[in-house]
């Protein structure tokens, strides 16, 4: 399986990735960050959700790349044409 990156849309490429990167780094500060001063129950609520936050950054950087259309991953939803609700 060949993986292809694409470069169209790049500015929401770029905001895509600048995206991941901060849940990695707060992923990260979370996993990492806590010392023993912090209780053992609030540690371990910690290291979960930072490693969440690292699965959901590395998600976001993989996809920022790997899919050719981003209109449904980044993109607001499209407008909802008028003619759909007339006026009461």
């Amino acid at each position: 399986m060949r993986l292809r990156l694409h470069t169209n849309q790049l500015a929401i490429r770029v905001l895509g990735t600048l995206t991941g990167l901060g849940f990695l780094a707060v992923g990260a500060y979370a996993v990492f960050g806590a010392d023993d001063s912090i209780a053992e129950a609030v540690r371990e609520r910690a290291f979960w959700f930072g490693f969440t936050a690292l699965i959901g950054g590395v998600w976001a950087v993989a996809v920022s790349w790997l899919d050719p259309d981003l209109s449904g991953v980044w993109c607001r939803p499209p407008r909802r044409p008028r003619d759909l609700h007339p006026p009461r």
